[in-house]
Protein backbone atom coordinates (compact mmCIF):
# COMPACT_ATOMS: atom_id res chain seq x y z
CA UNK A 1 0.00 0.00 0.00
CA UNK A 2 1.56 3.28 -1.17
CA UNK A 3 0.31 6.86 -0.84
CA UNK A 4 1.48 10.38 -1.36
CA UNK A 5 1.64 12.76 1.61
CA UNK A 6 0.64 16.16 0.26
CA UNK A 7 -2.65 17.69 1.36
CA UNK A 8 -4.61 19.09 -1.56
CA UNK A 9 -7.82 20.92 -0.75
CA UNK A 10 -8.87 21.15 2.90
CA UNK A 11 -6.12 22.43 5.17
CA UNK A 12 -3.53 23.43 2.57
CA UNK A 13 -3.24 26.90 4.06
CA UNK A 14 -2.20 25.54 7.48
CA UNK A 15 1.59 25.22 7.68
CA UNK A 16 1.68 22.35 10.17
CA UNK A 17 -0.74 20.35 8.01
CA UNK A 18 1.15 20.70 4.77
CA UNK A 19 1.91 16.98 4.86
CA UNK A 20 -0.21 14.14 6.19
CA UNK A 21 0.50 10.44 6.59
CA UNK A 22 -2.33 8.71 4.75
CA UNK A 23 -1.41 5.11 5.59
CA UNK A 24 -1.05 3.74 9.12
CA UNK A 25 -0.43 0.23 10.43
CA UNK A 26 -2.87 -1.19 12.93
CA UNK A 27 -1.64 -1.10 16.53
CA UNK A 28 -1.20 -4.86 16.53
CA UNK A 29 1.07 -4.55 13.48
CA UNK A 30 -0.94 -6.96 11.32
CA UNK A 31 -3.05 -4.72 9.05
CA UNK A 32 -2.88 -1.49 7.05
CA UNK A 33 -5.37 1.36 6.78
CA UNK A 34 -5.33 4.20 4.27
CA UNK A 35 -7.53 7.15 3.28
CA UNK A 36 -8.04 9.69 0.52
CA UNK A 37 -10.02 12.89 0.74
CA UNK A 38 -10.52 15.22 3.70
CA UNK A 39 -7.21 15.06 5.61
CA UNK A 40 -8.60 15.79 9.07
CA UNK A 41 -11.56 13.40 8.88
CA UNK A 42 -9.68 10.67 7.02
CA UNK A 43 -6.80 10.67 9.49
CA UNK A 44 -9.18 10.56 12.45
CA UNK A 45 -11.11 7.58 11.02
CA UNK A 46 -8.07 5.39 10.29
CA UNK A 47 -6.39 6.24 13.60
CA UNK A 48 -9.48 5.08 15.48
CA UNK A 49 -9.86 2.00 13.28
CA UNK A 50 -6.22 1.07 13.89
CA UNK A 51 -7.07 0.29 17.53
CA UNK A 52 -9.86 -2.16 16.72
CA UNK A 53 -9.37 -5.95 16.97
CA UNK A 54 -10.35 -8.16 14.07
CA UNK A 55 -11.12 -7.53 10.41
CA UNK A 56 -14.91 -7.69 10.71
CA UNK A 57 -15.17 -4.93 13.34
CA UNK A 58 -12.65 -2.80 11.48
CA UNK A 59 -14.46 -3.00 8.12
CA UNK A 60 -17.78 -2.19 9.82
CA UNK A 61 -16.26 0.84 11.55
CA UNK A 62 -14.64 2.09 8.35
CA UNK A 63 -17.88 1.72 6.39
CA UNK A 64 -19.82 3.66 9.02
CA UNK A 65 -17.14 6.36 9.04
CA UNK A 66 -17.25 6.66 5.27
CA UNK A 67 -21.05 6.88 5.15
CA UNK A 68 -20.98 9.65 7.72
CA UNK A 69 -18.20 11.41 5.76
CA UNK A 70 -18.67 10.62 2.04
CA UNK A 71 -15.73 12.86 1.12
CA UNK A 72 -13.39 10.24 2.61
CA UNK A 73 -12.56 6.98 0.80
CA UNK A 74 -10.79 4.24 2.71
CA UNK A 75 -8.63 1.17 2.08
CA UNK A 76 -8.00 -1.75 4.42
CA UNK A 77 -5.47 -4.54 3.92
CA UNK A 78 -4.93 -7.53 6.19
CA UNK A 79 -3.91 -11.17 6.18
CA UNK A 80 -5.58 -14.12 7.87
CA UNK A 81 -5.53 -17.92 7.61
CA UNK A 82 -7.19 -17.76 4.19
CA UNK A 83 -4.59 -15.38 2.74
CA UNK A 84 -4.33 -11.65 1.97
CA UNK A 85 -7.38 -9.39 1.71
CA UNK A 86 -7.77 -5.89 0.32
CA UNK A 87 -10.98 -3.92 0.93
CA UNK A 88 -12.02 -0.61 -0.62
CA UNK A 89 -14.62 1.47 1.20
CA UNK A 90 -16.03 3.92 -1.32
CA UNK A 91 -19.36 5.04 -2.82
CA UNK A 92 -21.24 3.84 0.25
CA UNK A 93 -20.03 0.22 0.20
CA UNK A 94 -17.14 -2.03 1.22
CA UNK A 95 -15.80 -4.34 -1.53
CA UNK A 96 -12.95 -6.81 -1.41
CA UNK A 97 -10.77 -6.47 -4.53
CA UNK A 98 -7.51 -7.98 -5.81
CA UNK A 99 -6.10 -4.47 -6.43
CA UNK A 100 -7.50 -1.01 -5.79
CA UNK A 101 -6.85 2.69 -5.69
CA UNK A 102 -8.59 5.53 -3.92
CA UNK A 103 -8.29 9.26 -4.46
CA UNK A 104 -7.51 11.19 -7.63
CA UNK A 105 -8.34 8.94 -10.61
CA UNK A 106 -6.54 11.10 -13.16
CA UNK A 107 -3.35 11.08 -11.07
CA UNK A 108 -3.65 7.30 -10.65
CA UNK A 109 -3.91 6.77 -14.40
CA UNK A 110 -0.84 8.98 -14.85
CA UNK A 111 0.94 6.86 -12.23
CA UNK A 112 0.01 3.67 -14.06
CA UNK A 113 1.41 5.00 -17.33
CA UNK A 114 4.71 5.72 -15.62
CA UNK A 115 4.81 2.35 -13.84
CA UNK A 116 4.25 0.38 -17.05
CA UNK A 117 6.57 2.49 -19.19
CA UNK A 118 9.48 0.24 -20.16
CA UNK A 119 11.66 3.13 -21.30
CA UNK A 120 14.44 4.53 -19.15
CA UNK A 121 13.87 8.16 -18.22
CA UNK A 122 17.22 9.46 -16.99
CA UNK A 123 18.04 12.92 -15.78
CA UNK A 124 20.49 14.03 -18.51
CA UNK A 125 24.15 13.58 -17.54
CA UNK A 126 23.15 12.60 -13.99
CA UNK A 127 23.06 9.45 -11.87
CA UNK A 128 19.89 8.58 -9.95
CA UNK A 129 20.15 6.05 -7.11
CA UNK A 130 17.22 4.43 -5.33
CA UNK A 131 17.86 2.38 -2.20
CA UNK A 132 15.17 0.55 -0.20
CA UNK A 133 14.94 -1.83 2.74
CA UNK A 134 12.85 -2.92 5.72
CA UNK A 135 13.01 -4.84 9.00
CA UNK A 136 11.71 -7.88 7.15
CA UNK A 137 14.23 -10.67 6.55
CA UNK A 138 12.87 -11.02 2.99
CA UNK A 139 13.74 -8.43 0.32
CA UNK A 140 11.31 -5.60 -0.33
CA UNK A 141 8.95 -6.69 -3.14
CA UNK A 142 10.11 -5.37 -6.52
CA UNK A 143 6.60 -4.14 -7.27
CA UNK A 144 6.73 -1.89 -4.21
CA UNK A 145 10.07 -0.43 -5.30
CA UNK A 146 8.58 0.26 -8.73
CA UNK A 147 5.53 1.93 -7.15
CA UNK A 148 7.72 4.25 -5.03
CA UNK A 149 9.98 5.32 -7.88
CA UNK A 150 6.98 5.76 -10.20
CA UNK A 151 5.28 7.96 -7.64
CA UNK A 152 8.43 10.09 -7.26
CA UNK A 153 8.37 10.63 -11.02
CA UNK A 154 4.64 11.35 -10.85
CA UNK A 155 5.22 14.21 -8.40
CA UNK A 156 7.68 15.83 -10.79
CA UNK A 157 5.46 15.37 -13.86
CA UNK A 158 2.09 16.49 -12.41
CA UNK A 159 1.71 20.14 -13.36
CA UNK A 160 -1.60 20.12 -11.45
CA UNK A 161 0.35 19.67 -8.16
CA UNK A 162 -2.53 17.57 -6.82
CA UNK A 163 -0.15 14.92 -5.50
CA UNK A 164 3.23 15.36 -3.86
CA UNK A 165 5.26 15.28 -0.71
CA UNK A 166 6.95 11.89 -0.53
CA UNK A 167 5.66 8.34 -1.03
CA UNK A 168 4.84 6.37 2.11
CA UNK A 169 4.93 2.62 1.51
CA UNK A 170 3.98 -0.38 3.65
CA UNK A 171 3.55 -4.06 2.91
CA UNK A 172 2.37 -7.18 4.75
CA UNK A 173 4.46 -10.35 4.81
CA UNK A 174 3.78 -13.45 6.92
CA UNK A 175 1.02 -11.57 8.71
CA UNK A 176 3.26 -8.66 9.80
CA UNK A 177 3.32 -5.07 8.57
CA UNK A 178 6.63 -3.59 7.40
CA UNK A 179 7.49 -0.04 6.43
CA UNK A 180 9.54 0.19 3.23
CA UNK A 181 12.28 2.67 4.04
CA UNK A 182 14.17 4.16 1.13
CA UNK A 183 16.45 6.86 -0.12
CA UNK A 184 16.39 8.47 -3.54
CA UNK A 185 19.07 10.76 -4.87
CA UNK A 186 19.86 12.40 -8.18
CA UNK A 187 23.30 13.87 -8.75
CA UNK A 188 24.12 17.04 -10.63
CA UNK A 189 24.85 16.62 -14.38
CA UNK A 190 28.33 15.14 -13.90
CA UNK A 191 28.83 12.23 -16.31
CA UNK A 192 30.54 14.27 -19.02
CA UNK A 193 33.03 15.63 -16.47
CA UNK A 194 34.13 12.49 -14.61
CA UNK A 195 36.00 9.31 -15.48
CA UNK A 196 34.95 5.69 -14.82
CA UNK A 197 35.43 4.73 -11.19
CA UNK A 198 34.64 8.21 -9.86
CA UNK A 199 32.52 8.63 -6.74
CA UNK A 200 28.94 9.81 -7.20
CA UNK A 201 28.57 12.98 -5.11
CA UNK A 202 25.22 14.20 -3.74
CA UNK A 203 23.34 16.64 -5.93
CA UNK A 204 23.13 20.34 -5.18
CA UNK A 205 20.09 22.59 -5.22
CA UNK A 206 21.80 25.00 -7.61
CA UNK A 207 22.32 22.31 -10.27
CA UNK A 208 19.03 20.46 -9.76
CA UNK A 209 20.20 17.63 -7.52
CA UNK A 210 17.76 15.99 -5.11
CA UNK A 211 18.09 13.59 -2.15
CA UNK A 212 15.39 12.28 0.18
CA UNK A 213 15.49 9.66 2.93
CA UNK A 214 12.44 7.94 4.45
CA UNK A 215 13.12 5.63 7.39
CA UNK A 216 11.28 4.07 10.31
CA UNK A 217 11.48 5.50 13.80
CA UNK A 218 12.32 2.58 16.08
CA UNK A 219 10.02 -0.33 15.40
CA UNK A 220 6.68 1.08 14.25
CA UNK A 221 7.16 4.16 16.46
CA UNK A 222 6.81 6.53 13.53
CA UNK A 223 8.48 7.86 10.41
CA UNK A 224 11.56 9.98 9.67
CA UNK A 225 11.77 12.08 6.48
CA UNK A 226 14.91 14.04 5.57
CA UNK A 227 15.77 16.26 2.58
CA UNK A 228 19.49 16.80 2.03
CA UNK A 229 19.08 19.94 -0.04
CA UNK A 230 16.94 21.83 2.50
CA UNK A 231 18.72 20.67 4.71
CA UNK A 232 16.32 19.30 7.32
CA UNK A 233 13.34 17.07 7.84
CA UNK A 234 10.38 15.88 9.89
CA UNK A 235 9.95 13.14 12.46
CA UNK A 236 6.42 11.74 12.78
CA UNK A 237 6.16 10.20 16.23
CA UNK A 238 3.20 7.89 16.73
CA UNK A 239 0.96 7.80 19.79
CA UNK A 240 -2.51 6.45 20.55
CA UNK A 241 -3.93 9.80 19.44
CA UNK A 242 -2.14 9.83 16.09
CA UNK A 243 1.11 11.28 14.78
CA UNK A 244 3.01 14.26 16.17
CA UNK A 245 5.16 16.07 13.56
CA UNK A 246 8.49 17.44 14.82
CA UNK A 247 10.62 19.51 12.45
CA UNK A 248 14.40 19.85 12.66
CA UNK A 249 16.83 21.76 10.44
CA UNK A 250 20.46 21.03 9.73
CA UNK A 251 22.93 18.68 8.10
CA UNK A 252 22.36 14.93 8.43
CA UNK A 253 24.57 14.71 11.54
CA UNK A 254 22.95 17.76 13.15
CA UNK A 255 19.46 16.54 12.27
CA UNK A 256 20.08 13.10 13.82
CA UNK A 257 21.58 14.62 16.98
CA UNK A 258 18.71 17.09 17.46
CA UNK A 259 15.98 14.56 16.73
CA UNK A 260 17.53 11.81 18.86
CA UNK A 261 17.89 14.18 21.83
CA UNK A 262 14.34 15.52 21.48
CA UNK A 263 12.74 12.08 21.16
CA UNK A 264 14.94 10.20 23.57
CA UNK A 265 15.64 7.46 21.03
CA UNK A 266 17.99 6.87 18.12
CA UNK A 267 17.00 8.44 14.82
CA UNK A 268 18.54 7.06 11.62
CA UNK A 269 18.44 8.35 8.05
CA UNK A 270 19.89 7.01 4.77
CA UNK A 271 21.95 10.15 4.10
CA UNK A 272 25.37 10.90 5.52
CA UNK A 273 27.60 13.96 5.65
CA UNK A 274 30.56 12.33 7.39
CA UNK A 275 33.55 10.74 5.62
CA UNK A 276 32.83 7.03 5.16
CA UNK A 277 34.78 4.61 7.31
CA UNK A 278 37.08 1.86 6.05
CA UNK A 279 35.84 -0.25 3.14
CA UNK A 280 34.37 -3.60 4.13
CA UNK A 281 33.18 -4.88 0.75
CA UNK A 282 32.54 -3.82 -2.83
CA UNK A 283 29.90 -5.24 -5.16
CA UNK A 284 30.00 -4.63 -8.91
CA UNK A 285 26.51 -3.80 -10.21
CA UNK A 286 25.69 -4.56 -13.83
CA UNK A 287 23.10 -3.04 -16.11
CA UNK A 288 20.34 -4.77 -18.05
CA UNK A 289 22.87 -5.89 -20.69
CA UNK A 290 25.37 -7.32 -18.22
CA UNK A 291 27.84 -4.43 -18.47
CA UNK A 292 29.47 -3.12 -15.27
CA UNK A 293 27.66 0.13 -14.47
CA UNK A 294 28.34 0.98 -10.82
CA UNK A 295 30.26 -0.25 -7.80
CA UNK A 296 28.57 -0.32 -4.40
CA UNK A 297 30.98 -0.03 -1.48
CA UNK A 298 29.99 -0.82 2.07
CA UNK A 299 31.48 1.03 5.05
CA UNK A 300 29.75 -0.61 8.02
CA UNK A 301 26.14 0.56 7.79
CA UNK A 302 27.07 3.30 5.30
CA UNK A 303 27.36 2.97 1.54
CA UNK A 304 29.05 4.85 -1.27
CA UNK A 305 28.81 4.48 -5.04
CA UNK A 306 31.17 4.91 -7.95
CA UNK A 307 30.02 5.02 -11.55
CA UNK A 308 31.73 2.73 -14.07
CA UNK A 309 29.68 3.58 -17.16
CA UNK A 310 29.88 7.28 -18.03
CA UNK A 311 29.12 6.95 -21.73
CA UNK A 312 25.59 5.56 -22.08
CA UNK A 313 22.21 5.40 -20.37
CA UNK A 314 21.87 2.40 -18.06
CA UNK A 315 19.61 0.90 -15.43
CA UNK A 316 20.86 -1.60 -12.87
CA UNK A 317 19.67 -3.35 -9.72
CA UNK A 318 21.38 -5.03 -6.77
CA UNK A 319 20.41 -6.53 -3.42
CA UNK A 320 22.48 -6.31 -0.23
CA UNK A 321 21.92 -7.44 3.34
CA UNK A 322 22.58 -4.38 5.54
CA UNK A 323 21.94 -5.76 9.01
CA UNK A 324 21.83 -9.46 8.28
CA UNK A 325 19.20 -10.24 10.89
CA UNK A 326 15.58 -11.10 11.42
CA UNK A 327 13.58 -9.47 14.19
CA UNK A 328 13.76 -12.59 16.34
CA UNK A 329 17.19 -13.79 15.19
CA UNK A 330 19.80 -11.16 16.12
CA UNK A 331 22.63 -13.12 14.51
CA UNK A 332 21.21 -12.82 11.01
CA UNK A 333 19.65 -15.00 8.33
CA UNK A 334 21.05 -15.72 4.86
CA UNK A 335 18.60 -17.64 2.74
CA UNK A 336 17.98 -19.28 -0.61
CA UNK A 337 14.93 -21.24 -1.69
CA UNK A 338 16.42 -24.42 -0.17
CA UNK A 339 18.78 -23.34 2.62
CA UNK A 340 18.71 -20.86 5.51
CA UNK A 341 21.82 -19.99 7.54
CA UNK A 342 21.35 -18.16 10.85
CA UNK A 343 24.34 -16.86 12.79
CA UNK A 344 24.31 -16.77 16.57
CA UNK A 345 24.36 -13.35 18.21
CA UNK A 346 28.06 -13.67 19.09
CA UNK A 347 28.76 -15.10 15.60
CA UNK A 348 30.53 -18.19 16.98
CA UNK A 349 28.23 -20.75 15.36
CA UNK A 350 25.77 -21.08 12.49
CA UNK A 351 22.47 -22.93 12.31
CA UNK A 352 21.76 -24.43 8.89
CA UNK A 353 18.20 -25.27 7.93
CA UNK A 354 17.26 -27.31 4.86
CA UNK A 355 13.94 -25.96 3.58
CA UNK A 356 11.09 -27.82 1.93
CA UNK A 357 8.40 -25.58 0.42
CA UNK A 358 9.83 -22.72 2.46
CA UNK A 359 9.57 -24.56 5.80
CA UNK A 360 12.54 -26.04 7.75
CA UNK A 361 12.78 -29.80 7.20
CA UNK A 362 16.05 -30.43 9.06
CA UNK A 363 18.47 -28.36 11.10
CA UNK A 364 22.10 -28.57 12.25
CA UNK A 365 24.26 -26.26 14.37
CA UNK A 366 27.94 -25.87 13.38
CA UNK A 367 31.04 -24.19 14.75
CA UNK A 368 33.27 -22.27 12.33
CA UNK A 369 35.74 -25.13 11.82
CA UNK A 370 32.87 -27.56 11.19
CA UNK A 371 31.39 -25.15 8.65
CA UNK A 372 34.81 -24.88 6.97
CA UNK A 373 34.86 -28.67 6.53
CA UNK A 374 31.37 -28.70 5.00
CA UNK A 375 32.24 -25.86 2.60
CA UNK A 376 35.31 -27.80 1.47
CA UNK A 377 33.30 -31.00 0.90
CA UNK A 378 30.61 -29.08 -1.00
CA UNK A 379 33.29 -27.49 -3.19
CA UNK A 380 34.77 -30.88 -4.06
CA UNK A 381 31.31 -32.22 -4.87
CA UNK A 382 30.52 -29.23 -7.06
CA UNK A 383 33.77 -29.65 -8.97
CA UNK A 384 32.84 -33.20 -10.02
CA UNK A 385 29.25 -32.53 -11.09
CA UNK A 386 28.31 -32.93 -14.75
CA UNK A 387 27.30 -29.27 -15.11
CA UNK A 388 30.64 -27.54 -14.66
CA UNK A 389 31.07 -24.13 -13.08
CA UNK A 390 30.67 -21.61 -15.96
CA UNK A 391 33.87 -20.64 -17.75
CA UNK A 392 32.46 -17.19 -18.47
CA UNK A 393 33.17 -14.45 -15.93
CA UNK A 394 30.45 -12.96 -13.71
CA UNK A 395 30.51 -9.89 -15.98
CA UNK A 396 29.66 -11.97 -19.04
CA UNK A 397 26.90 -13.85 -17.19
CA UNK A 398 25.39 -10.77 -15.50
CA UNK A 399 25.98 -12.53 -12.16
CA UNK A 400 26.50 -11.09 -8.71
CA UNK A 401 30.16 -10.33 -8.05
CA UNK A 402 31.58 -9.58 -4.60
CA UNK A 403 35.11 -8.19 -4.46
CA UNK A 404 37.47 -9.43 -1.74
CA UNK A 405 39.45 -6.42 -0.57
CA UNK A 406 43.23 -6.76 -0.29
CA UNK A 407 43.30 -10.56 0.00
CA UNK A 408 46.23 -12.31 1.61
CA UNK A 409 48.18 -14.29 -0.97
CA UNK A 410 50.93 -16.87 -1.08
CA UNK A 411 53.09 -18.39 -3.80
CA UNK A 412 55.20 -21.54 -3.95
CA UNK A 413 57.39 -23.26 -6.51
CA UNK A 414 56.08 -26.42 -8.14
CA UNK A 415 54.77 -28.73 -5.42
CA UNK A 416 55.06 -31.85 -7.63
CA UNK A 417 57.48 -32.76 -10.46
CA UNK A 418 54.54 -33.46 -12.75
CA UNK A 419 53.20 -29.90 -12.45
CA UNK A 420 54.36 -27.41 -15.02
CA UNK A 421 53.91 -24.22 -13.04
CA UNK A 422 53.78 -22.52 -9.66
CA UNK A 423 51.22 -22.64 -6.85
CA UNK A 424 49.18 -19.52 -6.13
CA UNK A 425 47.04 -19.35 -3.02
CA UNK A 426 44.43 -16.64 -2.32
CA UNK A 427 42.56 -16.25 0.95
CA UNK A 428 38.80 -15.81 0.61
CA UNK A 429 37.04 -14.77 3.87
CA UNK A 430 34.16 -17.17 3.20
CA UNK A 431 35.69 -20.04 1.24
CA UNK A 432 39.09 -20.15 2.92
CA UNK A 433 42.42 -20.57 1.15
CA UNK A 434 41.96 -21.38 -2.54
CA UNK A 435 44.92 -22.99 -4.30
CA UNK A 436 45.66 -22.73 -8.03
CA UNK A 437 48.44 -24.07 -10.23
CA UNK A 438 49.47 -21.48 -12.81
CA UNK A 439 51.44 -22.80 -15.81
CA UNK A 440 54.69 -20.88 -16.20
CA UNK A 441 53.49 -19.15 -19.36
CA UNK A 442 50.28 -17.99 -17.64
CA UNK A 443 52.23 -16.85 -14.60
CA UNK A 444 54.42 -14.74 -16.86
CA UNK A 445 51.39 -13.29 -18.68
CA UNK A 446 49.71 -12.43 -15.38
CA UNK A 447 52.91 -10.87 -14.07
CA UNK A 448 53.32 -8.66 -17.14
CA UNK A 449 49.69 -7.50 -16.96
CA UNK A 450 50.01 -6.67 -13.26
CA UNK A 451 53.19 -4.68 -13.84
CA UNK A 452 51.64 -2.74 -16.72
CA UNK A 453 48.35 -1.99 -14.97
CA UNK A 454 49.33 -1.81 -11.32
CA UNK A 455 48.57 1.77 -10.27
CA UNK A 456 49.63 3.65 -8.29
CA UNK A 457 53.27 2.78 -9.00
CA UNK A 458 54.77 -0.07 -6.99
CA UNK A 459 56.62 1.02 -3.86
CA UNK A 460 60.08 -0.54 -3.73
CA UNK A 461 61.09 -2.13 -0.44
CA UNK A 462 64.44 -1.87 1.33
CA UNK A 463 65.88 -4.91 -0.44
CA UNK A 464 64.79 -3.87 -3.91
CA UNK A 465 61.71 -6.10 -4.20
CA UNK A 466 58.15 -4.71 -4.39
CA UNK A 467 56.33 -4.64 -1.07
CA UNK A 468 53.94 -7.59 -0.85
CA UNK A 469 55.78 -9.74 -3.41
CA UNK A 470 56.48 -13.26 -2.23
CA UNK A 471 59.62 -15.22 -3.03
CA UNK A 472 59.16 -18.72 -4.46
CA UNK A 473 59.58 -20.17 -0.96
CA UNK A 474 56.17 -20.45 0.68
CA UNK A 475 56.16 -16.99 2.39
CA UNK A 476 53.06 -15.00 3.21
CA UNK A 477 52.42 -11.56 1.85
CA UNK A 478 52.47 -8.68 4.29
CA UNK A 479 49.26 -7.86 6.19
Amino acid sequence: MVSDTAISGVGTEVRDRQYQLKIVPSLDGRALLGFAGDAHLGSKIIQQAARLPGASKTVTFLLEGHRENPSVDLAYGYMDDTGPHLVRISQGEARELPTLHIGNTDAFEHFQRIRHDAKIHPVPEAVSIFFSGSRDSDPVPEGLDAAITSMLRLFAERSERDVGGWPTAYYINRGKVFLCGYSYGTSDPILSRISPGSMVPPGTTEAGGFSISVTELGQADGLVVYWLQQPGGIVFRRSDAGYEALKFKGTPTSFKEQASAALGQKVEIMVNDQPPGPLESVVVIRDENGRPSMALARHGDAFSFSVLNVGSVFRSRASVNIKGREEDKPGGALTTDRVSVVLSQDKTNATIQILTNGAPATEIELLSNELDAIIAVLGEARATMRDAVPFTTPEERNARELLVLDPKWQTQTAIHPGLNGIALRLRHPGFGWLTFNLPYTEAQNLGRWLVQNGHPPVVVGNEGSPTGQVDPDTKKSED
